[in-house]
């Protein structure tokens, strides 16, 4: 991230998290769309949870360009891991999705790469 000044760096960050938020956001809102018992395909184009979804998954396509524009693609591609944490946490809180040992340990790996990603040398 040369070249960038400190409000850059803090813009920067605060897309990429709301962008990958937003990527895990809209994979709820999808699963969400979706019978349980995989039937009538029908209803999920007119659940509005698969538009929401959709809309969410665009905004965050758009916010990827934009950083995909100021960063370079071997760092922006790998930062955006940050959804499968987004995805644990929203999983357990809107789905009662269990947080076990392995996960954790999944989630440290992932910060631990997209921190030796982040700080490396171009």
């Amino acid at each position: 991230m040369t070249g960038l000044s400190t409000i850059d760096i803090v813009i920067i960050i605060a897309i990429l998290l709301t962008e990958t938020f937003l990527s895990s956001l809209a994979s709820y809102f999808l699963k969400k769309s979706s019978p349980a018992d995989g039937g009538n395909k029908l209803k999920i184009l007119l659940s509005p949870f698969f538009y929401l979804g959709g809309v969410l998954y665009v905004i965050a396509a758009a916010s990827n360009i934009y950083l995909l524009q100021k960063l370079p693609y071997a760092i922006v591609l790998p930062l955006g891991s940050i959804t499968y944490i987004w995805t644990m946490f929203l999983s357990n809180r809107l789905l009662g999705e269990k947080i076990t040992f392995r996960k954790i340990l999944g989630m440290c790996i992932i910060i631990v790469g997209v921190v030796l990603v982040a700080l490396g040398k171009n």
